[in-house]
C-alpha cells in the first residue's frame, strides 16, 4: 500500500478541470501552499509534450477508470492522463 504523499506526487493521474471548481476554490480560498492560494496546476499529458491546466488529478492506480474518480462538479471536463507536474497555474498571494 502507497503513502498518500507517495501517492500525491507520483503520476500518472487522471487530469480534469471545471470551471465551477475553479470558481469555487477561488471564493473558498481552501487550498494554500506557503504565501499562495493555488486554484490551478500545468501538467504534461502523457505520452506528449503538450501542457493542459487542471483543477484536479487523480491517481489511476486507485482509479484505473476516470469515470470512477470522486469529482463532484457536473461541469467538469476530463482531460486525459497526466504523467509530469510542471508549474503553479492560476493563484494568488496572501
Amino acid at each position: 500500500m502507497s503513502s498518500y504523499k507517495t501517492e500525491f506526487y507520483n503520476g500518472p493521474w487522471h487530469a480534469f478541470y471545471s470551471p465551477t471548481q475553479h470558481k469555487y476554490s477561488k471564493e473558498h480560498k481552501h487550498i494554500s501552499n506557503k504565501n499562495r492560494i493555488i486554484y490551478t496546476n500545468f501538467y504534461r499529458l502523457k505520452d506528449s509534450n503538450e501542457t493542459v491546466e487542471i483543477s484536479c488529478v487523480y491517481n489511476i492506480e486507485k482509479y484505473p477508470n476516470p469515470n470512477d474518480c470522486p469529482f463532484y462538479f457536473n461541469d467538469r471536463i476530463y482531460l486525459g492522463i497526466v504523467d509530469k507536474w510542471i508549474s503553479i497555474g492560476d493563484y494568488v498571494y496572501l
